[in-house]
């Protein structure tokens, strides 16, 4: 009887306790990301030797062109240290004299950061 009763105690507890616990740890959904297209070309070494805005995207828009939205230049900083990094940098013998083109997520409550994807996870 006692068991039942500790143990009923403890479920409501947990149940009560729970939705706090949850919503201090969730993680801070951004209000709305962008899609920032940009023109890149390497130099033989692999290394960024143009960067280039192109167009910023609202993706939850259907990719209409978003023309209100401003970029601030640590994004495009952030772009080119992602675009540095081994998972981007191009193998010297891979790089072409041409344009490529790829594009970045961009919240604008997180100016800094240019490795957002909104995308889910897959299993």
């Amino acid at each position: 009887m006692f068991l039942r009763f500790a143990a009923g105690l403890l479920a409501a507890l947990l149940a009560w306790t729970a939705p706090a616990v949850a919503a201090d740890d969730a993680p801070k959904v951004p209000s709305k990301i962008y899609a920032v297209v940009f023109g890149v070309v390497f130099d033989p070494k692999g290394e960024v030797d143009q960067l280039r805005m192109l167009r910023v995207l609202d993706i939850r828009e259907g990719n209409k062109e978003a023309t209100d939205v401003v970029v601030p230049d640590r994004f495009v900083t952030a772009v080119r240290k992602m675009l540095a990094s081994p998972r981007y940098k191009p193998k010297p013998a891979d790089v072409k004299a041409e344009e490529i083109f790829t594009y970045f997520f961009f919240d604008p409550q997180q100016p800094d950061r240019a490795n957002l994807d909104p995308r889910p996870k897959q299993r």
